[in-house]
């Protein structure tokens, strides 16, 4: 059994830490395993999805548009692309959803105990 550090470390980088988990598939009852890892790991890709579009939308990309004016003179706007409504709702659901992915990774050590 791992000293309580480490597993408080490993249970707080759960989203890198589960994929680890992985390589166990042999070792375990199908059933048992399944039941206590699918979950986090559905959790995960979730975490990660709403993590990398949280990146994205929160620093969109500037958008140059030119042309020109009556007297011929260039205009050139700087057009920034955000979706506010996006970026709020991912701001609330990627650490929702990290909380429930460390409450269910710290938890199933309690709920199924390795033989």
């Amino acid at each position: 059994m791992a000293a309580a550090p480490l597993r408080f470390i490993g249970a707080v980088a759960w989203p890198l830490t589960i994929w680890t988990t992985l390589s166990h598939l042999d070792d375990h009852a199908a059933d048992d395993y399944v039941e206590r890892t699918t979950p986090i790991i559905a959790t995960a890709v979730a975490f990660w999805l709403c993590f990398v579009a949280l990146i994205v939308f929160a620093n969109p990309a500037v958008t140059a548009i030119g042309g020109t004016f009556d007297g011929g003179e260039p205009v050139v706007q700087f057009v920034r692309r955000v979706p506010g409504s996006i970026v709020g709702v991912l701001w609330v659901f990627t650490p929702v959803v990290y909380a429930i992915g460390f409450w269910l990774f710290a938890s199933r050590d309690e709920a199924f105990p390795r033989p």
